[in-house]
């Protein structure tokens, strides 16, 4: 798998341009947030990035909210140690970083008002899976907190649009071709199994169970556990290079 990663991680490095450029949108889109009352109303906000990776999300977020003069926090999470020591290209702040798995006891960080899932990430997670994850991220939020995650609609697109594709080329370098095969779906947990090789030579570099979400499936889950639960869609906020938005608030207490 860490050899896979390292093929498929060039849009969160902060050495790429297309990082650079997708850092740009994310502030974009959050500013647009801030404008559109979508945070809790208050001065001082703590940000919880899942699923982090090089913490371009969660540095875009509390940039814009300093810019608007917020006193943010920033905390992220993540399995990848050597991706996480990155997140200072992307933040003038101090930041706390956690190496764990976002399905592990998030209570231990904290309390917090906004939950960040972005780079569409919710395919790693199964049904089951998905719905301890947004049970984990209510359960450290405050009671007007927010949980925004960043998808599209793959169900929609693969198979009602008939795009899904059993061979796909996943990247394309000068001198190699990473590309993905369908290897077989699994009923009980509702993932389709894809192998990743690096061409010429056939390399296999690993294994990937993909869950094609679609977006009002997840937005489902979460009113479950949110009382707010609404799709906003890549038309609405109008920034290019950030996907359609599922937004959760106020969690339910129990």
């Amino acid at each position: 798998m860490k050899e896979l990663y390292r093929h498929l991680r060039t849009f969160m490095d902060p050495k790429s341009e297309v990082a650079q450029n997708r850092f740009i949108g994310l502030r974009s889109f959050f500013n647009w947030a801030v404008k559109e009352g979508l945070f809790p109303e208050r001065r001082k906000l703590r940000i919880l990035d899942l699923c982090a990776g090089t913490g371009i999300a969660g540095g875009a977020l509390y940039e814009t909210l300093q810019e608007w003069g917020y006193e943010a926090s920033l905390t992220v999470v993540d399995k990848r140690k050597e991706d996480l020591l990155l997140v200072e290209e992307w933040v003038s702040g101090e930041v706390y970083g956690a190496v764990m798995d976002c399905l592990d006891d998030l209570k231990r960080l904290g309390r917090f008002d906004i939950a960040l899932i972005f780079g569409y990430t919710m395919p790693h997670f199964d049904p089951f899976q998905t719905a301890k994850l947004f049970r984990n991220v209510a359960g450290v939020l405050e009671g007007d907190g927010v949980f925004l995650l960043e998808e599209t609609d793959r169900f929609g697109a693969f198979f009602y649009r008939k795009a899904y594709r059993e061979i796909v080329p996943e990247v394309r370098r000068e001198d190699y071709t990473v590309i993905s095969l369908d290897e077989g779906y699994d009923p009980l947990r509702g993932v389709i199994r894809r192998g990743y090789y690096k061409l010429p030579g056939w390399e296999r570099i690993g294994e990937i169970e993909t869950r094609y979400w679609d977006l009002a499936g997840l937005a489902g889950i979460g009113k479950a556990l949110f009382e707010e639960a609404r799709i906003i869609r890549k038309s609405e906020h109008g920034v290019v290079n950030v996907g359609d938005i599922i937004y959760l608030g106020k969690p339910y207490r129990t």
